[in-house]
Parts: C-alpha cells; structure tokens; sequence
C-alpha cells in the first residue's frame, strides 16, 4: 500500500508540527468524515477548522465528542435535499452526510456563538 501522505499533499499538510501519535489520532479521525466539495478530508479539515478558528486536531477531537444521542437531528429521519442531516446540541452542531454504504459521515462541526 502506497503512503498516503504521497498520495494526499493536503494531509502532510495536516500532519505538520504533530508527534506520531497525533498523526495516527488525526488519521483515525478521518476515517469518520466525509470530502464533501473538497479534494479531501483533510482540505476539509485544514479549511474548515482555520476558518472556525481551531487548532486541527483540538476540532477533530470535539467533533469525535459530539454527542449525537443527545441532540437534534433535522430533519428526524432521513436527509435534507443536499443529502445532509444537522445534528444540534445547545450551541454545537455536527452536520453528517451518508456514504455510498449508508454509513454517516461527518461533513463539518462547529459551535454558534449567540
């Protein structure tokens, strides 16, 4: 099997200025997210947790502990019309999308501030 830092720029990227044992978290962690637009999970994640202004992996690790059973999904049952589901919890969300095997994945997580 190939390295996948080779393969994938944006995840050496990702990986920069962490210990091993972060990297191997961090690898672990995007086996629960999904690409959506970007060229890869970890575009994604470099994108989404510099937007929302968190270290890369302290944003995994929240979006790992989102607690689903405690929250609110919308809609219920089923996806939106982008094929998504919102799940919330007081001001957090975790928005997930299914993979081609039904398995949700996570799309993005971020937290309001109001």
């Amino acid at each position: 099997m190939q390295d996948e830092s080779i393969q994938d720029p944006f995840l050496e990227q990702l990986c920069q200025g962490y210990t091993e044992d972060e990297i191997s978290e961090i690898k672990q962690y995007l086996t629960d997210w999904d690409a959506s637009t970007y060229i890869s999970v970890a575009q994604s994640i470099i994108d989404h947790a510099s937007r929302k202004d968190f270290d890369p992996l302290k944003y995994l690790r929240k979006a790992n502990k989102f607690n689903i059973k405690r929250a609110v999904r919308v809609p219920k049952t089923g996806y939106r019309p982008d094929g998504s589901a919102v799940y919330r919890k007081n001001n957090e969300y975790l928005i997930v999308r299914p993979d081609k095997f039904g398995r949700e994945k996570i799309v993005t997580y971020g937290v309001n501030d109001d």
